[in-house]
């Protein structure tokens, strides 16, 4: 949602398991889609019938990841500061040019929509 990754089908999906316990897998196939507006939705959905790319779907299922609410934000905020901590570092390792990242950047990665009505921690 952070990325504008809406291509989040089953198979994007995964977890270790070494016998004891899960643990998710680093992110791969990350696909930011171009959008025109503001609102966009994922491919699964998040909870019940809403699959719209915003933070604040998540909270309303973060219970079933056995995440508090303000456990849910922390890691909200703590992903919203990593991006903007490394956007410059990895666009220049991608050889992004300026208008690149211009175009992606609050578009793309860090829509204002994926975080409307969620406050972060």
């Amino acid at each position: 949602m952070l990325c504008g990754n809406t291509d989040d089908h089953a198979r994007n999906h995964a977890a270790f398991w070494d016998g004891k316990a899960l643990t998710l897998t680093p992110a791969y196939d990350i696909c930011p889609q171009g959008r025109t507006g503001q609102e966009a939705s994922q491919a699964m959905l998040i909870h019940g019938n809403n699959n719209l790319s915003q933070l604040k779907t998540c909270l309303q299922t973060a219970h079933n990841f056995l995440l508090s609410e303000d456990k849910a934000r922390e890691i909200f905020g703590n992903l919203v500061a990593v991006i903007e901590q490394h956007w410059d570092a990895v666009c220049q390792k991608a050889g992004l040019s300026d208008v690149d990242r211009k175009l992606l950047w609050r578009r793309q990665f860090l829509n204002p929509y994926a975080t409307e009505g969620v406050l972060l921690k």
